[in-house]
């Protein structure tokens, strides 16, 4: 990947760590994949050795033309005790996120109300 938004590129590594649960689908070269963990384990694991070296590939679940990557989580309420999502905080990061990150549009959805918002800025900065 070209670009992180996170410290180091560990972002999903630290949510997957701090999440009751969290669901990755890519879609990337023609492919459609999805993984899921509870508690920072992945679930249905399949481990190959690619070059002596053991991986766990994500699952193909289909084909696709498009590309993207989405991430859905729940913050574990046993480490953060009452979780709650502010939809204007997390709003306003995406925003700086999407024209921050030239051609990238992030979806923001709440699926406690249903509220929903895009975020993509042409030409990045300069479109902001």
């Amino acid at each position: 990947y070209k670009v992180s938004g996170g410290l180091h590129g560990v972002g999903v590594s630290c949510v997957n760590a701090l999440s009751s649960w969290l669901r990755l689908t890519v879609r990337r070269d023609g492919k459609k994949r999805f993984m899921e963990f509870h508690r920072g384990v992945a679930q249905d694991r399949v481990l190959e050795v690619v070059d002596g070296v053991e991986v766990s590939p994500m699952l193909v679940t289909g084909d696709t033309e498009n590309r993207g990557t989405e991430v859905h989580f729940m913050a574990d309420p046993t480490i953060f005790g009452t979780v709650e999502y502010h939809y204007d905080i997390l709003a306003k990061r995406m925003r700086e996120l999407s024209f921050l990150n030239n051609g990238v549009r992030i979806r923001l959805t709440d699926l406690r109300s249903g509220k929903e918002d895009d975020f993509a800025f042409a030409g990045g900065v300069k479109g902001f």
